[in-house]
């Protein structure tokens, strides 16, 4: 019977041998206790190789031949060993065969199996509760395990003060200054984890000094928002107030885990056309770089900067040059056609940034990565938001234009992966200005007045007439540009679709202009700091370039300053980019194929403003409960 444990691990000689040789014994020649302990070896091999079930399963023999408390330790047993393979209906199973009084330390285990079953089932009030009043102080075998359950449950059911502090009680249990460090290493897990899901992390009152300041640890990694240099200063500033803690020793390794993450290199080289046609938003993007570069926080050195002009020297000599002398990092080129150049050239092997992306078709080296105010990001951006919004049937209208045609189709692609179906699109004539016919077509608008001419000539009577759009579609992705979307917006109501709910990207705000009132309704993606979210105080410091300068130049100024914050994230392969960090540009991520993900923030126009408009967790955010601060003109 015990041939299907068989094992080739050496971890399990032991126990398959002696199951080999007692399988061949006369029936009754080993008592109960010989079976039961026969199992539990068996078992305990299994646990050491990470074979949950098998481990299961002995477990269950061992109790089938036990007596008493042997058998209920056994039961417990299985169904840790249950709760470890994964399966919660065995475990209960297991637990249901244990006896009425089994004792304190059984009873403790049993209590741990079930309240970690109902951790992950999502009922951590009830785990809570089955873990209510069981002893764990010091002295106690299962006190940390308790402790460390209860912190658990605490932070799912959103108590992150209890949660901590009761991995605090857990911390001084510990004897072991590893355990320890991983037990701190939890509390700021638990902390990441609350912050993700928006908990509140104010510290209650009468609360424990040390918790006090867990919470305010909480806080300052919530305030820096992804920003890692951020964040380095927010730890040295808890650090110096908190000098003797329990978390101090974890922050000063999280302190030196960072500045690896953030430290730049020596040389960077930046490759701009800072003359010629292109000469005015090469020198907003070389500003934001620098600017970005004066306000670097902490005491490490900064990089020697090179700039290099690709207009004059031209791009392959450029950066031939640039690696020549030595740098060690590239940033740019800024334009597609110069991209395209060294993307295809035999050039040293230099970690790059370009601040463009490829054309289609031509694979860059594994050295570049590339960053872009793509438009048909912040398309897809949409496609994503509309879906989370509840919308699941999309129009869509954009100019006809290469650019148009690819933000559409990046909305399009982007909607039917989340599940929704794009019902029509049309193109209209960017230098028109009268784009009735496109509406009116996209809207079945024509159908709605051929029925009625129909329905006239069968009756031969002249009827009154208001004709009825579509109403299979719940959204309209408009790819216009400002002065194009001043136009259509208005026309969408005339022709009856007021509505029908708009979603576009940040083409259609005109930071110049100080009244948008034709763009009412209409929610796009943009810049954080262009719709009141966040980063206006570093945008500031571009006012000295003159009145107007922040509406003309901002998102180019910004681009460059993200681009410089990106520099050591890259070349130190920061794991912090997979899951997102948060800049003047959007929350930006590094996908597999070198490309800068941009996720943008978003906005209202209503009023004739622009208001902030956060996307719905989890249920949609109403107009009326989006967030009630008018942004002002960026840099006013």
């Amino acid at each position: 019977m015990l041939h299907r444990y068989a094992r080739t691990a050496q971890t399990l000689f032991t126990a398959v041998a002696l199951a080999t040789l007692l399988a061949g014994c006369a029936p009754g020649m080993f008592g109960g206790t010989a079976r039961m302990e026969m199992h539990q070896q068996e078992a305990r091999g299994f646990e050491a190789a990470g074979e949950w079930t098998a481990a299961a399963e002995a477990w269950q023999a061992a109790a089938e031949a036990a007596r008493g408390a042997d058998r209920d330790a056994a039961l417990v047993s299985a169904a840790e060993a249950w709760l470890r393979a994964g399966d919660l209906d065995a475990a209960r199973a297991a637990l249901a065969g244990v006896s009425a009084q089994p004792g304190p330390a059984l009873d403790a285990r049993a209590a741990l199996v079930e309240a970690r079953a109902l951790l992950q089932e999502d009922r951590p009030a009830e785990a809570l509760a089955r873990l209510a009043g069981l002893p764990a102080g010091r002295g106690d075998p299962q006190a940390a395990s308790i402790l460390a359950v209860r912190a658990d449950a605490a932070f799912a059911t959103g108590e992150p003060a209890a949660g901590l502090a009761a991995l605090m009680r857990r911390d001084s249990l510990l004897e072991d200054a590893g355990a320890r460090d991983a037990n701190q290493r939890r509390a700021w897990n638990r902390l990441q984890e609350a912050i993700a899901a928006g908990m509140p992390l104010e510290t209650p009152a009468g609360v424990d000094e040390g918790v006090a300041a867990w919470l305010a640890l909480g806080r300052a990694a919530r305030e820096a928002g992804g920003n890692l240099f951020r964040m380095r200063a927010s730890l040295v500033e808890w650090r110096e107030r908190h000098p003797e803690h329990p978390a101090a020793a974890l922050v000063d390794t999280l302190l030196t885990e960072y500045r690896a993450m953030t430290q730049y290199p020596e040389r960077v080289a930046l490759l701009l056309p800072t003359s010629g046609r292109q000469a005015a938003a090469a020198r907003a993007v070389q500003d934001g770089f620098i600017a970005a570069y004066l306000a670097q926080e902490g005491d490490d050195p900064r990089p020697v900067i090179s700039v290099y002009d690709t207009a004059a020297l031209g791009v392959t000599a450029a950066y031939a040059q640039a690696a020549q002398e030595g740098a060690d990092f590239i940033v740019g080129p800024l334009l597609k056609d110069e991209l395209t150049e060294i993307a295809t050239a035999d050039l040293p092997a230099v970690p790059t940034l370009a601040l463009n992306w490829t054309e289609d078709g031509i694979a860059p080296p594994a050295y570049m990565f590339q960053y872009a105010l793509a438009p048909e990001q912040e398309a897809a951006a949409a496609a994503r938001r509309a879906a989370l919004d509840g919308h699941a049937r999309a129009l869509v209208l954009t100019h006809d234009t290469g650019q148009g045609r690819r933000m559409a189709e990046s909305f399009m692609q982007a909607f039917g992966e989340t599940g929704g179906e794009v019902l029509g699109w049309r193109a209209y004539n960017p230098r028109a200005s009268d784009f009735s016919a496109e509406i009116t077509s996209l809207l079945l608008l024509d159908e709605s007045r051929q029925r009625h001419r129909r329905i006239e000539q069968l009756t031969g009577l002249d009827l009154e007439y208001e004709p009825r759009r579509r109403h299979d579609a719940d959204l309209l992705f408009l790819a216009a540009r400002a002065p194009e979307a001043r136009l259509i917006r208005p026309q969408l109501r005339y022709h009856y679709a007021s509505g029908l709910p708009v979603y576009a990207t940040s083409s259609v705000y005109d930071a110049t202009r100080e009244e948008h009132g034709d763009l009412d309704g209409i929610l796009f993606a943009d810049m954080p700091w262009r719709v009141g979210a966040e980063g206006m105080d570093f945008m500031r410091r571009f006012r000295a370039f003159g009145t107007g300068a922040v509406q003309r130049n901002g998102r180019l100024y910004a681009f460059g300053a993200d681009a410089y914050q990106l520099v050591p994230l890259l070349h130190n392969r920061s794991d912090s980019l997979s899951s997102g960090v948060e800049g003047l540009t959007g929350v930006l991520s590094l996908a597999a194929d070198g490309r800068i993900q941009r996720e943008p923030a978003w906005g209202r126009f209503r009023g004739g403003r622009v208001w902030h408009a956060p996307p719905p967790a989890p249920a949609t955010v109403s107009e009326a409960e989006e967030a009630q601060v008018r942004v002002l003109a960026p840099g006013s």
